[in-house]
């Protein structure tokens, strides 16, 4: 078939690959990238482009920003009269009108089994909640959230120590694979969309993965809760918790960020929270009796990330051992 005309809405690293396989693919030309405008990034608040405006300038394709205006959008429709458009990870509401300009429709790539967690962080939800497995909906777009006639599902199982990172890497991996195929049988004419089952339906918000969602509170949460926190905040917000009081400055009242912890038993009963040593390994104990988590990779207000033998060498010191 010839190339069908493309545009692609997108913004960050996991947009960027859809948008490779579709820009090196022989059956799409991507004619036009709609990413979000520049913003100031870092402590010096640098104006920098979106990861799909890198690309796109970088290998020749025309980039537009529509602002979530229906005018911008409309006339990039208008200038570039697309047959498709593909969206992963945009960050926009699409107006109706423009979803409804293409031939073959508007077309998202969403990381979870829809109608299950529609919304902005599904991979996040499904770990916070100890879901086994999750997966990647190719989907026809509408102007309600996630709530598109299905082309196609893929599942995948999740491990036990999968973080957002490993997770969300190996679906992008997969959505890279499938998403030429989906697409070409569905132009063809092979594929009949599938309407959601809207009572089945959960939702997942930005607020879930907020900073406040992110601390630890050891005398309420159960220690697998905790550990899932740990494995779905990385790398942000990261979960973190306030140390108690201490008799040593360096560690009272300080924020410390986990990055990476593991459960453990076989110690007696300690109040939530409390940070012990058995003078090789670094714990902090649970509501659950002679449960502790071991700290592996964690970070002290004001300090480098570290491990245990670094910490217990250091300031780490004076903390109980038992």
């Amino acid at each position: 078939m010839d190339k069908v005309k493309t545009i692609f809405l997108g913004t960050g690293w996991e947009s960027v690959e859809t948008l490779k396989t579709l820009h090196k693919s022989n059956e799409f030309e991507v004619v036009a990238v709609i990413t979000t405008p520049d913003k100031p990034v870092g402590r010096k608040q640098i104006i920098t482009p979106s990861d799909v405006k890198k690309y796109a300038l970088e290998n020749g394709i025309p980039v537009e920003h529509t602002e979530r205006m229906k005018e911008k959008y409309m006339k990039v429709a208008e200038q570039y009269k697309p047959e498709i458009v593909v969206c992963k990870a945009f960050g926009e509401i699409v107006p109706k009108e423009f979803l409804e300009y293409p031939k073959y429709g508007c077309v998202n790539i969403h990381f979870s089994i829809l109608p299950k967690y529609r919304g902005a962080v599904p991979i996040q939800k499904a770990l916070l909640n100890g879901e086994k497995e999750t997966g990647i909906t190719i989907m026809l777009m509408s102007d309600g959230l996630d709530e598109g006639d299905i082309l196609d599902t893929y599942t995948e199982e999740i491990k036990d120590d999968d973080t957002n990172i490993s997770l969300r890497e190996r679906l992008v991996k997969k959505s890279t694979e499938v998403l030429i195929p989906v697409l070409k049988r569905w132009i063809n004419g092979e594929i009949v969309p599938i309407p959601q089952d809207s009572t089945l339906a959960t939702y997942c918000w930005q607020k879930d993965i907020s900073k406040e969602a992110a601390e630890i509170k050891w005398d309420k949460y159960d220690a697998k809760y905790i550990e899932r926190m740990i494995r779905a905040f990385v790398p942000w917000p990261v979960a973190w918790t306030i140390l108690p009081e201490s008799s040593n400055k360096n560690l009272s009242k300080k924020i410390m960020k986990i990055y990476k912890a593991e459960i453990t038993n076989g110690k007696k009963e300690l109040i939530p929270g409390l940070l012990w040593s058995d003078g090789k390994e670094t714990f902090i104990s649970t509501k659950e009796k002679g449960i502790s988590l071991k700290l592996i990779d964690f970070q002290i207000e004001g300090r480098n990330k570290m491990r245990s033998k670094e910490f217990l060498n250091g300031i780490g010191r004076i903390i109980p051992k038992y």
